[in-house]
């Protein structure tokens, strides 16, 4: 469901929206962290509505998924981010297309040094209860095995290749929403999806479901019925 109305600034705290695919009373919670856009005058406000969404929601594991600087300066805050996060759950994280433009290697550096796993090019392995939940960067070339697959990406058009490789879940985000939202068609938010044609918030391809979060932060922070958010999914 599309929330909110306005929104003008940064102050409002995130929403954490839920979303289930697996009905298990002990399922797997990865929360989805997306497009912080940390940068002077806003790092410490951002951080600390970020651990307090993933302080309040229990989670298993973290996953930031990409655009997370907009500039060298402020490497050491996403650094200190991950390090306090870290004190909540395992984190791991990919890059987006603002982190290309810092330089990869640097971010990467920044994620490493808090404490937090790289996995743009790379995999992991969740083991909750009995079950293993592999994690995919979209740069990842491994073969990593599990029960539950996630592919943890930025852009969402990697959805047009993903969507027929076996993935369960799918994780995108970089579109922001479009951060002004009209109405939704199947699936879709427009009038961002005119120009965007993945501008969804969730779809499903058989059994594989995309799920594209709105982010945390923009550029010009003015949104209409598109929270910033963070994304819980139960797996």
């Amino acid at each position: 469901m599309i929330g909110g109305q306005l929104q003008i600034g940064l102050n409002d705290g995130l929403q954490v929206r839920d979303v289930h695919l697996s009905t298990r009373h002990n399922a797997c919670r990865l929360m989805y962290i997306s497009d912080i856009h940390l940068r002077r005058g806003r790092s410490e406000k951002l951080s600390h509505q970020i651990l307090e969404a993933a302080s309040a929601a229990s989670v298993d594991a973290l996953i930031l998924g990409g655009d997370l600087v907009d500039s060298p300066s402020v490497l050491h805050h996403l650094s200190d981010l991950v390090t306090r996060l870290s004190q909540i759950a395992p984190v791991f994280a990919v890059g987006g297309n603002h982190d290309d433009r810092v330089g990869m290697d640097r971010v990467q550096r920044a994620v490493t040094c808090g404490g937090g796993r790289w996995i743009h090019d790379d995999g992991a392995r969740i083991t909750h209860e009995s079950r293993v939940i592999a994690l995919y960067g979209p740069a990842s070339k491994l073969s990593v095995e599990g029960d539950v697959r996630v592919l943890c990406a930025h852009n969402p058009r990697i959805w047009k290749t993903s969507r027929l490789q076996g993935f369960d879940l799918v994780l995108a985000g970089h579109l922001h929403g479009c951060q002004i939202v009209a109405f939704e068609y199947r699936d879709r938010l427009f009038p961002g999806a005119i120009f965007y044609p993945y501008c969804y918030l969730n779809h499903q391809h058989g059994s594989t479901r995309l799920v594209v979060s709105r982010g945390i932060s923009d550029l010009i922070p003015v949104r209409w019925r598109c929270p910033r958010e963070v994304v819980l999914c139960h797996v």
